[in-house]
């Protein structure tokens, strides 16, 4: 008979990218669920109109996984693409004080014009010239703080959304660990398998002041091959052979010696 086990963490998630060998893992999930579903339908028949059979078919099989931590790799899964380094221009906002000569310095190098914003809400587009943005005459003068806007040229990851690309497949993995209820102790890994999966492209990203954007992501099981098999639960027991050996610490460091299973 096989163990009873309690489980009350979440699980480590790893996922392997077919097309190449990529892997994603998440150590810092909130959530990592499966849901099954199946359909059923009743044969009746006889007199009275009996249920003599129940038909089924149409195992489907969805992920989800919550996150507490942004990350780009997320993303990427989403579009179907990979994580590039590339040059894009983004937006600059700064505060700026108009200079005796009615022109203003900036911090960085604008990529084309820069909009200048006075304290009564006008705005005026100007140029940069040797260093120096020239402010029109009546738009401010000595002393005015105004807000300049303007584009500069950074280098960063990208994760490319496009029209024509959507996700790929990929290997997914739960780890997770069970306890045995009567000692409280770690009984066993339990690691939940499913040898293809597709990320849905629907996701949504709320960026609300005061609340940790914690991603969530979805996905299909799918059939690997023509024999139906989809995945697997592995349980692999705690054991000398199983659990990874830590070696004791240096003589002299006075460090408590004997091992403490703390179930990671």
């Amino acid at each position: 008979m096989t163990k009873k086990t309690v489980i009350h963490d979440t699980a480590d998630v790893y996922w392997k990218r077919k097309s190449d060998g990529h892997v994603i893992s998440a150590a810092e999930a909130q959530l990592a669920s499966i849901s099954q579903s199946i359909s059923e339908e009743e044969l009746k028949g006889g007199i009275g109109n009996k249920t003599l059979y129940l038909l089924r078919s149409d195992k489907s099989i969805d992920a989800k996984v919550k996150n507490a931590f942004f990350d780009m790799e997320f993303m990427a899964m989403t579009q179907g693409v990979a994580i590039e380094e590339n040059k894009f221009n983004v937006f600059e906002r700064e505060d700026v004080t108009v200079d005796t000569d009615k022109t203003v310095k900036l911090q960085k190098t604008p990529v084309g014009t820069v909009s200048l914003k006075n304290s009564k809400g006008a705005a005026v587009q100007a140029e940069i010239k040797d260093g120096v943005v020239a402010v029109p005459e009546d738009f401010a003068k000595e002393g005015d703080v105004l807000t300049a806007v303007y584009k500069v040229e950074v280098t960063g990851e990208t994760v490319e959304i496009n029209t024509n690309k959507f996700s790929e497949m990929y290997e997914l993995e739960y780890h997770t660990i069970e306890y045995d209820p009567d000692t409280g102790v770690v009984y066993s890994d339990l690691y939940i398998q499913f040898d293809k999966v597709a990320p849905s492209g629907e996701f949504e990203m709320s960026l609300e002041n005061g609340s940790a954007y914690t991603p969530e992501l979805s996905f299909k099981v799918l059939a690997a091959d023509s024999k139906g098999k989809i995945g697997r639960f592995a349980r692999v027991p705690r054991t000398e052979t199983n659990t990874p050996v830590t070696p004791p610490p240096s003589p002299d460091t006075g460090t408590q010696t004997k091992a403490v299973d703390i179930g990671d």
